[in-house]
């Protein structure tokens, strides 16, 4: 899975200093931007994600807000499945990266 985008909830002090000077909406909106701003790096290669080191965490979600796919950006290489609604987001969203 690739995660491309997250909305902050808690850190942004941090994620700030990572990034330098942008609006909060531009710290997590793509894969680089997002490794940057929470601070992983080629060391995180291969860390359990139910492990001490990284973990994705449950919290409450926004029930109104609407969860759409489509197919994900830059893999013309994966013949049959390039066409796949893949990707998800949340509408209206300003942390989704375009």
């Amino acid at each position: 899975i690739l995660i491309r985008a997250v909305e902050p909830l808690e850190g942004i002090g941090i994620m700030r200093n990572r990034r330098g000077k942008m609006p909060d909406n531009n710290l997590t909106s793509g894969p680089g931007k997002l490794c940057i701003a929470l601070g992983i790096n080629k060391s995180f290669s291969g860390e359990n994600l139910s492990d001490k080191r990284v973990w994705i965490e449950d919290t409450e979600r926004n029930q109104s807000a609407v969860i759409s796919s489509g197919k994900r950006i830059g893999i013309d290489y994966a013949e049959e499945f390039t066409e796949k609604p893949w990707r998800f987001w949340l509408d209206e969203n300003i942390y989704v990266s375009r």
